[in-house]
C-alpha cells in the first residue's frame, strides 16, 4: 500500500536544529515499517504554524495532489497536530482526501486505525486538544514578546544576512549579505528553490538546503522586516 509522508516544525529553531524533523521520520519510518506500508515520497514544512489556514499549506496542499495522483492510500504524519492544530482544517484534509479514497494515519494512532464513531470521536477530540495547545502557546509566547518590548529589546532573529548592530538601535549587514542578495536575485529571476540551492553551493562552494532558501526568501519578502532592515542600514 502506497503511503506519502508529510513533517512540519512551527519554528525556525526547529528546522535548524532537524530534531524535530529528525523524531517525525523516525516515527512515520518505523510506523510503515510495521504494518507494511511503501512510503513513497514525503513533504517537509519548516517553520510553518500549525494554524497556517490550508490554503497558505504550500506543502500539504502538495502532498495531497502526490496522494490523489498517484492513487497513494494515506497521508501518514507522527502525530495529528502536525496536521494541523486547526480542527476544521484537519476535517477538510480527511474529506479531500476520503474523494479519492485515501485516508489520514497517525504514527502515534490517535483514532486514525479506522471510521467507527469511537475512532472518529478521538480524533476530533484529538484535534481539539491541538487547537487548546496552540491557543495557550499563543498567548505565552504573546506575553513573552509583550515583556521584550516593554524592555526595549528587539523581537525576533535577524534575517540571513543581518546581524544586530553592536550597541542595539537595529540591523547592520553581514558577511552573508551577499549570499541573500544572489539568493533573492535568483528568486526574482523565476528560478525554483531546488535551482536556487544547487547555484548557490555551486557559486560559493559550500552546503545549501532548500529550507534555508525558503526560510531566506520568506523573511527577505517580509516588507516589514525589510522595512525595519533598511531603516537602521549603513
Amino acid at each position: 500500500m502506497k503511503v506519502v509522508a508529510l513533517f512540519r516544525v512551527s519554528t525556525e529553531a526547529q528546522a535548524d536544529s532537524g530534531l524535530g524533523l529528525e523524531a517525525q521520520r523516525n516515527a512515520v519510518e518505523l510506523h510503515c515499517e510495521k504494518h507494511q506500508l511503501n512510503l513513497v515520497a514525503d513533504f517537509t514544512e519548516a517553520g510553518v504554524s500549525g494554524k497556517t489556514p490550508l490554503g497558505d499549506r504550500e506543502q500539504l496542499l502538495k502532498a495531497l495532489a502526490y496522494v490523489a495522483s498517484q492513487d497513494c492510500a494515506a497521508l501518514v504524519v507522527a502525530k495529528l497536530d502536525r496536521l494541523s492544530r486547526d480542527p476544521l482544517t484537519q476535517l477538510t484534509v480527511e474529506r479531500a482526501l476520503a474523494k479519492t479514497g485515501a485516508r489520514v494515519i497517525s504514527a502515534a494512532g490517535e483514532g486514525t486505525e479506522g471510521e467507527d464513531p469511537s475512532q472518529v470521536l478521538l480524533r476530533r477530540i484529538m484535534g481539539a486538544v491541538a487547537e487548546a495547545e496552540a491557543s495557550v502557546i499563543g498567548a505565552r509566547v504573546k506575553a513573552a514578546l509583550a515583556a521584550k518590548k516593554a524592555r526595549g529589546e528587539r523581537l525576533g532573529r535577524p534575517p540571513f544576512g543581518f546581524q544586530l548592530r553592536p550597541g542595539g538601535g537595529g540591523l547592520v549587514p553581514n558577511d552573508d549579505y551577499e549570499k541573500a542578495l544572489r539568493c533573492m536575485d535568483l528568486r526574482d529571476q523565476g528560478a525554483t528553490y531546488r535551482e536556487i540551492t544547487e547555484e548557490l553551493e555551486q557559486e560559493i562552494g559550500e552546503s545549501w538546503t532548500i529550507n534555508k532558501v525558503f526560510r531566506i526568501v520568506r523573511k527577505w519578502g517580509d516588507l516589514q522586516t525589510l522595512e525595519l532592515a533598511g531603516e537602521h542600514y549603513e
